[in-house]
């Protein structure tokens, strides 16, 4: 595994700081293409009905009412015998199943995970493929209705192809009874609801108790999907590619929110989960007399490290425990005479490039006392992949808090890291929308991170419905019923940028962050009229439009500057006591008054004096 430091400054060549603008891509780099199947080659085979076998006894699981089984068959489906075979009714084939001692494709009950007591409901690939029927819709129920009266989180794990097809419409009718389940344990209870997928998961469970639930988590694979690769060959008429409905291929598309690689590891993250979120009292833990907590400084110098491992799905652990993160001096900045302009353009590069500058996850690995990551990146060679928009649950003391945002990705070139900016697209942003949905109903304060140049400005994410995603996602923050801080730590580019930073309680800038309604080429492009701005007119176009910190500070959009350090982990020491600072202050604030104070915020949004003639 290969470790490089964050270039602090430094060029891979020469000519890299006069051609770096345009749509968050430096010129002069390769174009990075995702290559998924190398990653996929290699993928586990998973025994469902073993691992789950396993999974139960980790987590000691107690079934309850394990004998229920369908009374009357009123359907009466058949099923005709060849030449030579009798025909089968579905209670022949119920009898064949009780004749192997399974009985049904569910079972629920009591579990403990790392000693938090939770209600398990499971499917099991063993009878019936798993199918969804009668009795599993009702085991479903039964399962939440005992989450909801001893108020515990309620984790079910699913294997399954589908609804059973002997049951028909009565079976089909369990996707609506999952939902309203899990719609009536979210209304109850302030604690996760968590998918498990292990195994195949198809059809009516994946459109309804799994993609309701608060998190989705999968062990490597597993495959999902509304209808599976012989319904899709058939509809469309052509074959479908090899592992493209796999659990990693769903992780890109944020279909699935985490992949573990087994079922062990999927225990210990969901219990690093539970530890997070479920806690007697989630609010005020912090007073005005609560010192900062975090102190990561141990040589003036300390860089950033990367590490680029073999290619695969990896994490959701950080790289680097904390504590010894190697360092290395810092690069001496190539030297130049420049005016105030050529300083806002290196400023501006040094955004879109520079490895060393504080990201969401150096953030949440140096700057709480305790978090756990809602996301994988994936390894490619030389290329650190990170999905657009991540989340995570952390805590500064005994405060836990929801956290999203945009998470740059990284490419090593040669000895040098570079800085790859985060552009959301439309899943990136329904991503968000259920990370705080979760956080507002678990009554968690949100911190926003903010570093990209906009949103994905592709065909496809506009066909995907961009604008719309944008501005849910701007409707989310500012409506999020607990307290809000915003911290735009690079770049904030458009409206793409906007719907990660809600301009709602507390809004904080880094010292050398940037925010603008358009990346500084694409605004010359508009203004001057042309698709290819000269440099210079580029260099106007930044050095004119008041981008930096401070002036958004002057202008009155924000209420806090931090003042940046060479050294990450000095500031993020400052991020740290800063977000320590707001909350404190915010949480004093009954709702009402929160609110109150965040509409009189937003409407104050003006910055220009306004004159009524």
């Amino acid at each position: 595994m290969s470790e490089s430091t964050g270039h602090g400054g430094q060029r891979p060549d020469e000519d890299f700081d006069t051609s770096l603008f345009g749509e968050g891509h430096p010129a002069g780099l390769p174009v990075f293409e995702t290559k998924v199947g190398a990653h996929l080659r290699n993928r586990r085979k998973v025994n469902s009905p073993s691992q789950l076998l396993t999974l139960q006894e980790l987590v000691k699981f107690k079934a309850s009412h394990g004998r229920w089984r369908i009374a009357k068959d009123l359907v009466g489906l058949v099923r005709r015998g060849r030449a030579g075979e009798s025909d089968e009714s579905y209670f022949d084939k119920l009898r064949r199943e009780t004749g192997r001692g399974k009985t049904e494709s569910s079972t629920y009950g009591l579990a403990s995970v790392a000693g938090h007591a939770v209600v398990l409901y499971a499917m099991n690939w063993d009878f019936f493929a798993g199918s969804l029927g009668v009795v599993s819709g009702e085991k479903f129920q039964a399962a939440a209705d005992l989450a909801v009266s001893k108020k515990l989180p309620f984790v079910s794990v699913y294997a399954s192809s589908g609804v059973r097809q002997q049951e028909n419409f009565a079976g089909l009718t369990q996707m609506t009874r999952m939902v309203e389940a899990i719609r009536h344990y979210k209304n109850k209870v302030a604690l996760p609801q968590v998918a498990v997928l292990l195994g195949n998961v198809w059809g009516g469970v994946s459109a309804s108790a799994v993609s309701n639930a608060d998190l989705i988590l999968a062990t490597s694979g597993t495959n999902f999907g509304f209808a599976g690769p012989n319904v899709i060959e058939a509809f469309e008429g052509s074959t479908v590619p090899t592992d493209s409905q796999s659990a990693e291929a769903n992780l890109l598309d944020r279909n699935i929110d985490v992949v573990l690689f087994d079922v062990a590891e999927l225990v210990e993250y969901l219990g690093e989960i539970l530890s997070s979120t479920n806690l007697p009292d989630k609010r005020h833990q912090l007073t005005a007399e609560t010192l900062p907590m975090i102190r990561n400084v141990s040589v003036a110098d300390q860089r950033r490290i990367f590490n680029f491992g073999p290619v695969g799905v990896r994490g959701p652990r950080f790289d680097d425990p904390k504590g010894s993160v190697p360092h290395l001096p810092a690069p001496a900045r190539l030297a130049r005479a420049r005016d105030e302009s050529d300083a806002l353009v290196e400023q501006y590069q040094d955004l879109m490039t520079d490895a060393n500058r504080v990201d969401l996850e150096f953030i949440l690995q140096y700057g709480f006392s305790d978090a756990v990551a809602i996301y994988n990146y994936v390894q490619e060679v030389g290329y650190k992949r990170y999905p657009a928009i991540v989340g995570a649950f952390a805590k500064i003391g005994a405060q836990p808090f929801v956290i999203v945002g945009t998470q740059p990705s990284y490419q090593l070139i040669g000895e040098t890291v570079i800085k790859r900016p985060s552009n959301p697209a439309p899943e990136d942003f329904a991503f968000m929308e259920r990370m705080l949905e979760m956080g507002e109903r678990l009554r968690l304060p949100a911190l926003f991170v903010t570093d990209t140049l906009g949103a994905k400005p592709t065909l496809e994410s506009e066909r995907r419905g961009q604008s719309r995603a944008i501005a849910r996602s701007i409707l989310k923050g500012i409506d999020y019923s607990e307290p809000v801080i915003s911290l735009v730590a690079g770049a904030l580019g458009s409206g793409g940028g906007l719907a990660t930073t809600p301009m709602a309680d507390h809004v904080i800038m880094l010292e050398k962050a940037m925010a603008y309604v358009a990346e500084p080429r694409s605004a010359a492009s508009i203004l001057y009229k042309t698709p290819e701005p000269s440099h210079d007119q580029i260099r106007t176009t930044l050095a004119t439009m008041r981008s930096t910190a401070q002036d958004q500070l002057d202008l009155g959009l924000i209420d806090e500057v931090i003042p940046e350090d060479d050294n990450p982990f000095v500031t993020v020491e400052r991020v740290h006591a800063a977000i320590l600072r707001a909350y404190v202050e915010l949480a004093e604030l009954s709702e009402k008054r929160l609110r109150s104070r965040r509409q009189e915020r937003i409407r104050g949004l003006r910055a220009f004096e306004i004159i009524q003639e």
